[in-house]
Protein backbone atom coordinates (compact mmCIF):
# COMPACT_ATOMS: atom_id res chain seq x y z
CA UNK A 1 0.00 0.00 0.00
CA UNK A 2 2.81 2.40 0.86
CA UNK A 3 4.34 1.84 -2.58
CA UNK A 4 1.02 2.66 -4.25
CA UNK A 5 0.64 5.82 -2.17
CA UNK A 6 4.19 6.88 -2.96
CA UNK A 7 4.05 6.30 -6.69
CA UNK A 8 0.43 6.52 -7.88
CA UNK A 9 -1.39 9.28 -6.02
CA UNK A 10 -2.28 11.29 -9.13
CA UNK A 11 -2.05 8.65 -11.85
CA UNK A 12 -5.21 6.77 -12.89
CA UNK A 13 -4.82 3.16 -11.77
CA UNK A 14 -6.46 -0.09 -12.89
CA UNK A 15 -6.39 -2.63 -10.05
CA UNK A 16 -6.33 -6.35 -10.73
CA UNK A 17 -8.73 -7.83 -8.19
CA UNK A 18 -7.69 -11.39 -9.04
CA UNK A 19 -4.49 -13.27 -9.78
CA UNK A 20 -4.58 -17.02 -10.17
CA UNK A 21 -1.03 -18.30 -10.00
CA UNK A 22 0.30 -21.83 -9.63
CA UNK A 23 -1.19 -22.65 -6.21
CA UNK A 24 -4.47 -24.41 -5.42
CA UNK A 25 -6.00 -21.11 -4.29
CA UNK A 26 -5.64 -17.72 -6.00
CA UNK A 27 -2.59 -15.58 -5.22
CA UNK A 28 -4.85 -12.50 -5.11
CA UNK A 29 -8.59 -12.26 -4.62
CA UNK A 30 -9.39 -8.84 -3.23
CA UNK A 31 -12.52 -8.23 -1.22
CA UNK A 32 -14.43 -4.95 -1.11
CA UNK A 33 -12.68 -3.74 2.04
CA UNK A 34 -9.26 -4.32 0.47
CA UNK A 35 -10.30 -2.56 -2.72
CA UNK A 36 -11.58 0.39 -0.66
CA UNK A 37 -8.20 0.58 1.10
CA UNK A 38 -6.48 0.87 -2.26
CA UNK A 39 -9.01 3.46 -3.41
CA UNK A 40 -8.28 5.56 -0.31
CA UNK A 41 -4.64 6.02 -1.34
CA UNK A 42 -4.66 5.75 -5.14
CA UNK A 43 -6.70 7.18 -8.01
CA UNK A 44 -8.41 3.90 -8.91
CA UNK A 45 -10.50 4.36 -12.05
CA UNK A 46 -11.06 0.71 -12.98
CA UNK A 47 -10.80 -2.87 -11.81
CA UNK A 48 -9.78 -5.88 -13.87
CA UNK A 49 -10.67 -9.55 -13.55
CA UNK A 50 -7.84 -11.32 -15.43
CA UNK A 51 -8.17 -15.00 -16.39
CA UNK A 52 -10.72 -15.88 -13.71
CA UNK A 53 -12.63 -18.50 -15.70
CA UNK A 54 -9.57 -20.19 -17.21
CA UNK A 55 -7.86 -20.36 -13.79
CA UNK A 56 -10.88 -21.89 -12.06
CA UNK A 57 -11.38 -24.34 -14.92
CA UNK A 58 -7.74 -25.37 -14.65
CA UNK A 59 -8.02 -25.75 -10.88
CA UNK A 60 -11.29 -27.69 -11.35
CA UNK A 61 -13.02 -25.43 -8.83
CA UNK A 62 -16.45 -23.79 -9.10
CA UNK A 63 -16.54 -20.22 -10.44
CA UNK A 64 -16.95 -17.75 -7.50
CA UNK A 65 -19.92 -16.00 -9.11
CA UNK A 66 -21.12 -14.40 -5.88
CA UNK A 67 -17.71 -12.80 -5.27
CA UNK A 68 -17.48 -11.64 -8.91
CA UNK A 69 -20.92 -10.03 -8.83
CA UNK A 70 -20.33 -8.36 -5.45
CA UNK A 71 -17.07 -6.83 -6.70
CA UNK A 72 -18.74 -5.69 -9.92
CA UNK A 73 -21.69 -4.18 -8.05
CA UNK A 74 -19.32 -2.29 -5.77
CA UNK A 75 -17.26 -1.05 -8.72
CA UNK A 76 -20.37 0.11 -10.53
CA UNK A 77 -21.59 1.94 -7.41
CA UNK A 78 -18.28 3.85 -7.43
CA UNK A 79 -18.40 4.53 -11.19
CA UNK A 80 -15.34 2.38 -11.84
CA UNK A 81 -14.77 0.81 -15.24
CA UNK A 82 -14.77 -2.99 -15.16
CA UNK A 83 -12.43 -4.98 -17.40
CA UNK A 84 -12.96 -8.72 -17.87
CA UNK A 85 -9.77 -10.16 -19.35
CA UNK A 86 -9.30 -13.68 -20.74
CA UNK A 87 -7.01 -15.56 -23.10
CA UNK A 88 -8.65 -18.97 -23.31
CA UNK A 89 -11.34 -19.71 -25.88
CA UNK A 90 -13.65 -22.61 -26.57
CA UNK A 91 -17.29 -23.53 -26.17
CA UNK A 92 -16.78 -24.62 -22.54
CA UNK A 93 -15.10 -21.43 -21.36
CA UNK A 94 -17.36 -19.21 -23.44
CA UNK A 95 -20.45 -20.84 -21.89
CA UNK A 96 -19.05 -20.35 -18.38
CA UNK A 97 -18.07 -16.76 -19.17
CA UNK A 98 -21.51 -15.95 -20.58
CA UNK A 99 -23.24 -17.55 -17.56
CA UNK A 100 -20.98 -15.68 -15.13
CA UNK A 101 -21.55 -12.33 -16.80
CA UNK A 102 -25.35 -12.57 -17.12
CA UNK A 103 -26.74 -9.14 -16.30
CA UNK A 104 -23.32 -7.52 -16.59
CA UNK A 105 -22.59 -8.06 -20.28
CA UNK A 106 -23.19 -4.41 -21.18
CA UNK A 107 -21.55 -3.07 -18.03
CA UNK A 108 -18.09 -4.54 -18.53
CA UNK A 109 -15.40 -4.20 -21.17
CA UNK A 110 -14.27 -7.63 -22.36
CA UNK A 111 -10.54 -7.75 -23.15
CA UNK A 112 -9.17 -10.62 -25.22
CA UNK A 113 -5.58 -11.43 -24.23
CA UNK A 114 -3.33 -12.30 -27.15
CA UNK A 115 -1.17 -14.81 -25.22
CA UNK A 116 -3.19 -17.70 -26.67
CA UNK A 117 -1.16 -20.25 -28.59
CA UNK A 118 -4.17 -22.31 -29.67
CA UNK A 119 -6.23 -19.93 -31.81
CA UNK A 120 -5.49 -17.06 -34.14
CA UNK A 121 -6.05 -13.53 -32.87
CA UNK A 122 -8.96 -13.08 -35.28
CA UNK A 123 -10.93 -15.79 -33.44
CA UNK A 124 -10.31 -14.14 -30.07
CA UNK A 125 -11.05 -10.66 -31.36
CA UNK A 126 -14.26 -11.89 -33.00
CA UNK A 127 -15.46 -13.38 -29.70
CA UNK A 128 -14.60 -10.18 -27.80
CA UNK A 129 -16.33 -8.13 -30.49
CA UNK A 130 -19.64 -9.79 -29.52
CA UNK A 131 -19.64 -7.71 -26.31
CA UNK A 132 -21.00 -4.16 -26.36
CA UNK A 133 -17.66 -2.89 -25.01
CA UNK A 134 -14.55 -4.75 -26.01
CA UNK A 135 -10.84 -4.45 -26.39
CA UNK A 136 -7.61 -6.40 -26.32
CA UNK A 137 -4.63 -6.99 -24.11
CA UNK A 138 -1.77 -7.06 -26.62
CA UNK A 139 0.90 -9.25 -25.07
CA UNK A 140 4.41 -9.79 -26.26
CA UNK A 141 4.51 -13.49 -25.45
CA UNK A 142 2.54 -16.68 -25.37
CA UNK A 143 2.98 -20.15 -23.94
CA UNK A 144 3.81 -22.77 -26.54
CA UNK A 145 2.01 -26.15 -26.58
CA UNK A 146 4.92 -27.68 -24.60
CA UNK A 147 4.42 -25.01 -21.87
CA UNK A 148 7.49 -22.91 -22.59
CA UNK A 149 7.33 -19.15 -22.86
CA UNK A 150 7.83 -17.78 -26.36
CA UNK A 151 8.47 -14.09 -26.92
CA UNK A 152 7.07 -12.51 -30.05
CA UNK A 153 8.97 -10.07 -32.20
CA UNK A 154 7.87 -6.45 -32.44
CA UNK A 155 6.35 -6.98 -35.90
CA UNK A 156 4.01 -9.71 -34.58
CA UNK A 157 2.97 -7.53 -31.64
CA UNK A 158 2.33 -4.63 -34.05
CA UNK A 159 0.14 -6.90 -36.19
CA UNK A 160 -1.97 -7.77 -33.12
CA UNK A 161 -2.36 -4.05 -32.40
CA UNK A 162 -3.28 -3.11 -35.97
CA UNK A 163 -5.88 -5.87 -36.22
CA UNK A 164 -7.49 -4.75 -32.96
CA UNK A 165 -7.47 -1.10 -34.02
CA UNK A 166 -8.89 -1.88 -37.45
CA UNK A 167 -11.69 -3.99 -35.93
CA UNK A 168 -12.72 -1.11 -33.66
CA UNK A 169 -11.41 -2.16 -30.23
CA UNK A 170 -12.37 0.46 -27.63
CA UNK A 171 -9.46 -0.38 -25.35
CA UNK A 172 -5.97 -1.62 -26.15
CA UNK A 173 -3.63 -2.43 -23.29
CA UNK A 174 -0.08 -3.79 -23.43
CA UNK A 175 1.66 -6.45 -21.36
CA UNK A 176 4.13 -7.10 -19.87
CA UNK A 177 5.45 -3.78 -18.65
CA UNK A 178 9.08 -4.90 -19.01
CA UNK A 179 8.70 -5.43 -22.78
CA UNK A 180 7.35 -1.94 -23.37
CA UNK A 181 8.91 0.23 -20.63
CA UNK A 182 11.98 0.57 -18.46
CA UNK A 183 11.79 2.81 -15.38
CA UNK A 184 8.76 4.54 -16.89
CA UNK A 185 10.47 5.32 -20.18
CA UNK A 186 9.05 3.77 -23.37
CA UNK A 187 11.27 1.20 -25.05
CA UNK A 188 11.45 0.66 -28.81
CA UNK A 189 8.42 -1.67 -28.94
CA UNK A 190 6.20 0.93 -27.22
CA UNK A 191 7.50 3.70 -29.46
CA UNK A 192 6.52 1.58 -32.43
CA UNK A 193 3.06 0.84 -30.95
CA UNK A 194 2.51 4.57 -30.38
CA UNK A 195 3.38 5.31 -33.99
CA UNK A 196 0.72 2.81 -35.12
CA UNK A 197 -2.04 4.08 -32.84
Amino acid sequence: MAWLAENFTRIPVVIDVFEGGENTSPNVMLNITELEQVMNIANVTAIRFPEVISWYMGAKNPIPTEWIHSMMDFALSKNLTIYWSEWKLGSDIEALTNATLVGYEDKITYLYQTNNQYQTQMIGYSYAHEFLHWGVSVQSWHVTPNSTRSDLNVTEVAEYLMLARNMGAEVIEFEPYSYFFKNGDPLEPMQRMRSII
